[in-house]
């Protein structure tokens, strides 16, 4: 028995070993969750315009072109129960923000990260934010939500290759929707995938908000809600029901808090083809041209 468990350690060990010595060496490789978290950890005090919000902001609006200190804290798939989190972390330190700019789009009050098919991305928020975690044992490893080949492929490529995994600006914009880069317009089938089968997640969604107004209330702190522009062949794709729903929810929330006020750019007709990424995002012209748009309103208020 004893011969029996030392061929198991002699199998074990080397296997525990390798995991360890790969999780620590994907951890150590810089990401944008570490960019954003080391510049608001140094910054949050100087901040006066906040971005908040999923790839809708985090890729459309570039802090370069506001005239007052912004950072953008946006990410891919980044829902409203994380924006709530992130404020709530750095709530002691945003000593002189003025403006909040939150997304709603066409999913936002219907979705959690925690329930999407990009959940695995909360383990980011977990080890590089230092959120707690409330969903699985898994999500406080890096080798653990992803394929091996995948992970040491990415390991691979930074320390043989030194490939950067780094996507976003110093002020946080999400730099690869390059106008030069521009895909094919599927509109429907990103509309399809962005309609919901049922409302169960909206009673969350619209407590989140609702802290978030709290909170900036009590800072004397302004929000601006805003609906990022989309093509033509996104919104005449969307089921009505679901996006009433969304744009009559905003409008209440506006009329009852003095502090919020909602930019609807849904169907703007001031964006053109050529603004635009894919079919619900903007590339670095459609960016530069809202990022604008927004500052002018900010300081018109």
């Amino acid at each position: 028995m004893k011969k029996f468990w030392l061929h198991i350690l002699k199998i074990i060990v080397p296997i525990f070993i390798f995991f360890l010595v790969l999780e620590i060496a994907i951890r150590k490789i810089p990401n944008d969750y570490q960019l954003k978290k080391s510049y608001l950890d140094k910054n949050a005090s100087k901040i006066n315009t906040l971005i908040l919000g999923s790839s809708h902001t985090f890729y459309g609006i570039n802090p370069k072109y506001f005239s007052k200190h912004t950072f953008n804290a946006a990410y891919v798939s980044q829902t409203l129960d994380l924006d709530e989190e992130l404020l709530q972390i750095y709530k002691e330190k945003f000593s002189n923000l003025e403006t909040v700019i939150i997304p709603i789009s066409y999913a936002s009050l219907f979705e959690t990260l925690e329930t999407d098919v990009e959940k695995w991305r909360l383990k980011n928020y977990i080890l590089y934010y230092g959120f707690e975690n409330k969903y699985r044992f898994t999500d406080n490893f890096e080798t653990l939500n992803h394929d091996i080949l995948l992970n040491i492929k990415k390991t691979v490529k930074f320390y043989v290759f030194d490939k950067s995994f780094i996507t976003s600006s110093n002020l946080g914009w999400g730099t690869n929707f390059n106008s030069k880069e521009r895909k094919k317009f599927e509109g429907q089938y990103t509309a399809k995938k962005h309609t919901v089968n049922n409302f169960k997640l909206f009673d969350g969604n619209l407590k989140n908000i609702q802290k978030i107004i709290e909170f900036c209330q009590k800072k004397n702190i302004k929000i601006l809600f805003i609906t990022t522009p989309t093509h033509l062949s996104y919104y005449k794709n969307l089921n009505q029901i679901q996006l009433s729903k969304t744009i009559k929810t905003i409008n209440e929330l506006v009329q009852k808090n003095q502090n919020c006020s909602y930019l609807n750019l849904l169907k703007s007709d001031k964006f053109i083809t050529a603004d635009f990424y894919d079919a619900d995002h903007l590339n670095d012209i459609g960016a530069k041209k809202l990022s604008l748009l927004l500052d002018k309103k900010i300081n018109s208020r």
